[in-house]
């Protein structure tokens, strides 16, 4: 947890904006780095908020802002106003994984809304193969167009194969 000195502290306070009340977005009048996110003393100052709490960030765990996942009207990025938000209540600790599947301006987030592939075929457990890549994300195949897909490579194989038969 991170330790504060009390001039510190009060340096901290007197660049979050709590205008709007104790529901809203608290944004940080401070620095903002080139990602959009507000920094105190080389740390986000969104994970200052959360630990000043009193709540650790446990390792392996980021900070998501819960108020930019609810917020259809957000245009994501470093324009985002919600990294800006300091709020301790908006405020939550989750896996790389989850922070990138709850954001709607992901690819992850977006391919995991779709209900079915490009082929039209539905995923449900039983047509959906599932395998995991690099970084430990899961990427979802159709069965049905995997199957097709076997049948005609093995279908170009013997087909090649006996061009090659013919032409010995």
């Amino acid at each position: 947890m991170t330790e504060i000195h009390p001039l510190r502290l009060r340096a901290f306070i007197a660049q979050v904006d709590t205008t709007g009340g104790i529901e809203a977005c608290w944004p940080w009048r401070g620095f903002i780095d080139d990602e959009g996110y507000g920094l105190f003393r080389g740390v986000g100052a969104h994970r200052m908020a959360y630990e000043l709490m009193g709540r650790p960030i446990p390792d392996g765990l980021i900070i998501d802002h819960r108020c930019h996942n609810v917020d259809t009207t957000c245009p994501g990025g470093t324009d985002c106003r919600h990294r800006r938000c300091v709020n301790p209540a908006h405020l939550e600790p989750v896996t790389r994984g989850e922070n990138v599947l709850r954001s709607q301006h992901t690819m992850p987030h977006q391919n995991a809304a779709k209900t079915h592939c490009p082929n039209g075929h539905e995923y449900t457990a039983e047509n959906t193969y599932s395998r995991q890549r690099s970084g430990g994300i899961a990427r979802r195949e159709c069965r049905a167009c995997r199957r097709e897909r076997s049948r005609i490579e093995a279908r170009e194989s013997r087909a090649a194969a006996r061009r090659t038969q013919s032409a010995a």
